[in-house]
């Protein structure tokens, strides 16, 4: 069956027949004419219930002034126009093809070696910092990311770029009207939304910077969630009550290679991981801010520079207890 779709012109194009990426709500399919661009078309049991909510959102996020400009920026597959079938119905809407292999494989204990042989600690922070500096570019415009899965942040294994994918699952206000952001994994969210109904509440720098503490934190820890099973408890309840087992009086980084990775971690980055998952749990003001963890990562980019911190993946050992870098930058995780 041939899929076809035009847009509000009545341009019409041809789509490919099998859709390279699908989930729940859409599949997206390439566009042999144009193989710089994709389409995502909403399936129709979605459309059914929401097309009206969903086109109404995508064509404010296309024609706002203020958000216009992301239809070209780097970073982001930000939806450009709306899409509609040969009988003239809403289906979904087009964006630039974004290329790469999804953080939740860089952020693996294992399947990064497959995609990614050559990565270090200075790639990884600086992927990182790509994806921090387009977050910066979201938020300055008023736009929240909400759900922080690592599989909507594609990163290219032959650069540092990062694209960040599902533009139109975010908050975002456009047109005078707020759109919020209906999803998100519950052990990626801050405390305060916890047991929400996400649909009816605004997310908030503060909630965001939560959320992206706890992507930062899985990216260098290969994987663990800060809140991993401790206790008895789950990642979601130890949110809930704040318990961080890293840091001081933690109550117990768990072993292994986490252990050696988490020393190897400036002490600046560490302080403010500590910081943002235990004062900040219940204080949202005490969450370290975006401009903060760039400045932290430029910062473990150069110490490493100067051969303070292993570049491995993962440190076959702790950081020796007689290292002595400048306090003042660094110093050492007590043994």
């Amino acid at each position: 069956m041939t899929l076809t779709v035009r847009n509000a012109a009545g341009e019409t194009v041809q789509l490919a027949d099998t859709p390279f990426a699908q989930g729940g709500e859409a599949a997206v399919h390439a566009v042999p004419k144009f193989p710089g661009v994709v389409v995502k078309l909403y399936h129709p049991q979605v459309l059914q219930s929401r097309a009206n909510t969903l086109r109404t959102k995508i064509e404010a996020m296309t024609s706002d002034p203020a958000l216009a400009r992301f239809k070209q920026h780097p970073g982001l597959a930000w939806p450009r126009f709306s899409v509609f079938d040969e009988k003239g119905q809403w289906r979904g809407y087009a964006m630039r093809k974004a290329a790469g292999v999804r953080m939740t494989v860089l952020a693996h204990a294992m399947a990064y070696r497959e995609h990614f042989p050559k990565l270090d600690r200075p790639a990884l922070a600086g992927y990182l910092l790509n994806l921090l500096t387009t977050i910066r570019d979201l938020h300055a415009t008023g736009v929240m990311v909400g759900d922080y899965n690592p599989a909507n942040f594609l990163c290219d294994p032959d650069s540092d770029a990062v694209t960040l994918i599902d533009c139109d699952s975010w908050q975002v206000t456009a047109n005078g009207k707020t759109f919020r952001c209906p999803v998100a994994a519950p052990d990626m969210l801050a405390p305060e939304l916890l047991g929400k109904e996400l649909n009816k509440i605004s997310r908030t720098q503060e909630s965001e910077l939560f959320s992206l503490a706890i992507l930062l934190f899985k990216v260098l820890m290969l994987g663990r969630h800060p809140f991993d099973v401790c206790g008895g408890a789950s990642p979601v309840e130890n949110i809930s009550k704040g318990y961080f087992p890293y840091g001081l009086g933690g109550g117990g980084i768990p072993k292994g290679p986490w252990f050696n990775i988490w020393s190897h971690l400036p002490y600046k980055l560490k302080e403010q991981l500590v910081r943002t998952f235990k004062d900040g749990t219940h204080n949202p003001a005490n969450r370290a801010s975006l401009t903060e963890w760039i400045d932290l990562l430029r910062l473990y980019q150069r110490e490493i520079g100067k051969g303070w911190h292993d570049t491995k993946i993962k440190p076959a050992t702790p950081k020796p207890k007689d290292y002595r870098g400048s306090q003042s930058i660094s110093q050492p995780l007590a043994a």
